[in-house]
């Protein structure tokens, strides 16, 4: 069902999971046959970073599920058991098959279960992290990428337990068969299983077992009329599997429910009749084959693929077929004539294709020309602008195996609105039949009684036809359009009644397939998506259920609780709202009053003479740009153990590497008063990064025309490697392969679900690679998925500048400046205004003014620089940092933020992800050495290492402004790199 992956010192986020469906693998007594078509079965994996942890397993489990009609509701209980001496947090991730939904969720709380409440996604995972932060208890449940779901519990207590509840709900197929989720691993002390249905007796429904005692069943009557199952089980190892199957109807099931003040409906129509009977396809003569090879492709059953194409091509004779191969890019494409069946050639070279790089699906939709098209994906999109898949000219055939798509939504639509359909590999045989037939399909279902009408399946698979809506009126008559096989429409009628049927589930039956419509159509709907999630208590990828501990996180996050407090909320919540008020109103005063100090310090003239007055300058310096005692305070605070201290007088000489990089010396316009001199020429020198591991040195040492090979030979073994990737793109665009570099770049993409961290330094990354055009996309994804974190609005101002985007640019940073952010993210406030009015200052310079209208004119004013290093992280929690040693071997760190000849850095960030600032007006010259240090974490969910993000620039916020962006890592507590150098004046 689902599984846990759970670790002390880290989690990892990438623990694939079951699905809710379960399986059966061998008959039993109970059953004549088995079912006719299984599922793969849920499986509890457990991927722990600690070697010596153990892993968490569920202890106890109780399942119940009520079945009305072919929709299932069903209750999951979870007992999970942490056996190591260490408190952890954990993470279920689970996807779901079609017809599958989160309804809810609950948490135990000092012992009694506490139901989730819908909140906004973006803003569910800030209160998580905030909350873990203050080491209480939150839950939070959100849906990622594709239809997977993952659920985030902490803590789990050492040598404790913890219960979650996760209700589910499903929608039979034609068969009426119900897979409970029963597999939950191994060392299962109980399990509890109960199904109830309705409208029928015990002795017709029909049970397969599987590692379960047969003794164990028990079959009766409930007290409310329904058909019981039940069991318990002590005990058990295996993989325990219980599928029910209900008798077939052949009448119409229709349900109402009232919800929100709307009638809502859910019908199930069967067609079995002649009319509408499949014919027949015209066999094309020409079909567009549109392959995905991108990374996550190699997760596809590739001998289904192949085995449907092979039985298709032999069934079609002779037919030419136009192949696209689309990852990142897509490739040219190449033509291939099949002739009596025979297709080895477009075979061999399907099979020698290998599986890299992004996802970009809107590229690969190309099918002018042909008269039909196959589509072999997962339904994955990831790369470039979010564009809408373009309408097929032609009918479509997705192909793909269910159970590994987590995009058969899209795939769906994609297919059917162009007259194709989504079809399953599970049965290649079945697919390949498929495709050589033309299908009836329901058009549309039309009433002036009832409205936002969606349809489940068109095709009325397996002889049903699943439709939702909500009633205008207490009766509504809906027509039905059919398209026959022959092309002709024939009309039905359906007659829908509210009635109290009891049901609990048909509003929330019709909202999911109404947000899987949404979330699969053309265009931006996510606003309509939250609105749906949050009124009918559904998870999406807009919206998130939470669960937290104390009544004052709800007031504090602004969340609304369950209903046991909602009471005390409304209270709590009219004296926050007062102070709110004024905590907004004094936020850019006090912006204001630190750039004023900035701006005190840029006017300053400092001595570039010897270092020998710096001891009597120092303190005076020091307090008057810290603000006197509250400055002192905070530098107290801030000192850390000098022990900690690399030797001032003689820093780290940089490990031999390859030659450096050289930024091209750029002769600067003056800076300050009128008549100063202009400055010295800088140039940067950057290390470069070149990690000491096998698989690197295989790639350096690899010549430009079989590195490629190497790197797909290495691929496999580092396949969750965020630091593979980033190593092997560096060598491939050292190599003077910068498509191939890109396309190994873009798997960083298709990593992880949804993780913000990872996505960030692919933005950065792109930066880096001069493809601003692409970071874009990517950090706009960044700052959806985190608009909590003043991050991720600036390096999307940032790489909006880079791409030109002048007004955008500025529009991001200022909601940088101009918004309260939490205290852990000090100055970054102030970095951001420095690089609004250089972007100001840049697009005036370039006759694009932006507007400013509603920024405050006390912050719009450039302050250039000779010497600029901005330096970022992708982990939270953690503290990196910036120490740059000058010519005079003085170091400018957290604990000397301003040396004497007038360097300046920013507030210490010890709270994750950065950044921190060295500034310099004007620099003597000199070599200015820069590193980077390691001091801690305070994380409970670690990466091995931490990837560094710094851009060193010269004339920062002047015409002849020069950067250079690099991308490194550090693996531990006290790890200190050299980044760099300025040489200022040809000095060095």
């Amino acid at each position: 069902m689902a599984t846990a992956a759970l670790t002390s010192a880290s989690l990892t986020r990438r623990s694939c999971l079951s699905a809710l469906v379960g399986a059966c693998a061998a008959p039993s007594a109970l059953a004549l046959a088995p079912p006719a078509r299984p599922f793969e079965p849920p499986m509890l994996r457990m991927r722990l970073q600690d070697p010596a942890a153990e892993p968490v397993r569920v202890q106890r489990a109780s399942v119940r599920a009520e079945v009305v009609g072919h929709a299932a509701q069903m209750r999951v209980e979870l007992v999970f058991f942490n056996p190591n001496g260490r408190v952890l947090e954990g993470e279920l991730q689970f996807p779901l098959g079609h017809g599958q939904w989160v309804s809810g969720f609950e948490l135990d709380i000092d012992g009694e279960l506490r139901p989730a409440v819908v909140v906004d996604k973006a803003r569910g995972q800030q209160v998580f992290e905030d909350v873990i932060r203050a080491r209480v208890d939150p839950a939070l449940l959100e849906v990622t990428d594709g239809d997977n779901y993952k659920l985030r519990v902490y803590p789990l207590p050492a040598q404790g337990t913890r219960r979650v509840v996760l209700h589910l709900a499903q929608t039979l197929d034609a068969g009426g068969r119900l897979d409970l989720p029963l597999r939950f691993g191994s060392g299962l002390s109980r399990l509890e299983a109960q199904v109830l249905v309705a409208g029928t007796t015990p002795d017709e429904l029909t049970v397969w077992m599987e590692d379960l005692p047969a003794k164990a069943l028990e079959r009766r009557r409930s007290a409310q009329g329904w058909a019981e199952l039940s069991l318990v089980a002590d005990q058990l190892q295996g993989a325990p599997s219980l599928v029910v199957t209900l008798p077939r109807r052949s009448t119409p099931v229709v349900s109402t429910q009232r919800h929100a003040g709307r009638e809502h409906f859910y019908a199930e129509l069967a067609i079995g009749d002649a009319a509408l009977a499949p014919a027949p396809r015209a066999r094309p003569r020409r079909i567009a084959l549109l392959w995905d090879a991108s990374g996550s492709a190699g997760k596809r059953t590739r001998h289904l693929e192949l085995q449907v194409l092979d039985e298709y091509f032999r069934a079609l004779g002779h037919v030419e077929v136009l192949l696209q191969v689309g990852r990142d890019v897509v490739e040219p494409e190449q033509r291939f004539t099949v002739r009596g069946g025979q297709w080895q050639t477009l075979r061999r070279v399907l099979e020698a294709t290998p599986c890299d790089g992004a996802s970009n699906l809107p590229a690969l939709i190309k099918t002018e020309g042909c008269e039909l098209a196959l589509l072999f994906s997962d339904g994955l999109s990831n790369w470039g602008a979010k564009a809408a898949l373009p309408a097929s000219p032609v009918p479509l055939f997705a192909l793909s195996l269910s159970s590994e798509s987590g995009h058969v939504h899209r795939l769906r639509q994609l297919a059917e609105r162009s007259g194709g359909e989504h079809l399953d590999l599970l049965a290649p045989g079945d697919a390949a039949k498929a495709l050589q037939l033309r299908k009836p399909r329901l058009l549309r279902a039309t009433s002036v009684q009832a409205r936002d009408v969606v349809i489940d399946d068109p095709y009325a698979t397996e002889g049903y036809v699943r439709l939702a809506g909500v009633l205008v009126h207490r009766e509504a008559e809906l027509t039905l359009d059919f398209e026959r096989a022959d092309g002709r429409i024939e009309q039905r009628r359906l007659h829908v009644a509210a009635s109290d049927t009891g049901s609990t589930q048909v509003a929330q039956r019709w909202a999911g397939l109404r947000i899987a419509e949404l979330e699969a159509a053309v265009g931006d709907t996510r606003a309509e998506v939250r609105r749906l999630g949050r009124t009918y208590g559904l998870v999406s990828r807009e919206t998130s259920l939470i669960v937290l501990e104390a009544l004052n996180d709800y007031v504090r996050f602004e969340i609304e609780p369950p209903p046991s407090l909602r009471d005390a909320y409304a209270r709590a919540m009219a004296q926050v709202q007062q102070g709110q008020q004024r905590s907004r109103a004094q936020h850019l005063d006090q912006v204001a009053a630190r750039f004023a100090e900035q701006v005190a310090w840029w006017e300053k003239d400092f001595p570039k003479d010897g270092a020998g007055a710096r001891a009597q300058k120092q303190e005076q310096d020091r307090q008057r740009l810290l603000g006197g005692a509250a400055g002192r305070q905070e530098m107290a605070l801030s000192r850390r153990d000098d022990a900690m201290r690399p030797s001032l007088a003689a820093p780290a000489a940089p490990a031999p590497m390859a030659e450096s990089r050289e930024l091209a010396p750029a002769r600067k316009a003056k800076a300050g008063a009128a008549g100063q001199d202009a400055p010295p020429s800088a140039v940067i020198r950057l290390q470069p990064w070149q990690p000491d591991v096998p698989y690197a040195r295989r790639l350096r040492a690899a010549t430009p025309e079989s590195v490629y090979r190497v790197y797909l030979d290495e691929r496999p073994k580092h396949l969750d490697s965020t630091a593979f990737f980033l190593d092997a793109a560096d060598v491939l665009f050292q190599k003077k392969l910068p498509l191939l570099a890109m396309r190994v770049l873009s798997n960083l993409a298709e990593m992880d679900l949804e993780n913000r961290h990872i996505l960030r330094v692919l933005g950065y990354r792109l930066l880096q690679a001069n493809a601003p055009q692409l970071a874009v996309p990517v950090l706009r994804e960044v700052q959806r998925l985190s608009p909590n974190e003043p991050q991720s609005f600036r390096d999307l101002g940032l790489a909006h500048a880079e791409a030109g985007q002048w007004q955008d640019a500025v529009d991001q940073l200022w909601q940088v400046v101009s918004r309260p952010w939490d205290a852990r993210f000090p100055d970054i406030d102030l970095t951001a205004l420095n690089e609004m009015n250089m972007v100001i200052a840049r697009a005036e310079r370039l006759g694009r003014p932006v507007k400013t209208t509603g920024f405050d004119k006390r912050l719009l004013r450039n302050l250039p620089l000779d010497l600029r290093i901005v330096l970022g992280w992708d982990a939270d929690n953690t503290d990196i940092d910036l120490w740059v040693t000058d010519p005079d071997g003085e170091q400018t760190y957290y604990g000397q933020r301003l040396s004497y000849q007038g360097a300046r850095v920013s507030r210490d960030v010890t709270g994750g992800y950065g950044p921190e600032e060295f500034a310099l007006k004007v620099a003597k010259p000199g070599r200015y050495l820069v590193q980077a240090r390691f001091y801690g974490h305070r994380q409970q969910v670690v990466s091995p290492s931490t990837t560094l993000m710094l851009v060193l620039s010269t004339g920062f916020g002047r015409a002849d402004q020069k950067d250079e962006r690099v991308t490194l890592r550090l693996s531990g507590p006290a790890d200190m790199v050299t980044v760099g150098s300025f040489v200022v004046g040809g000095a060095g």
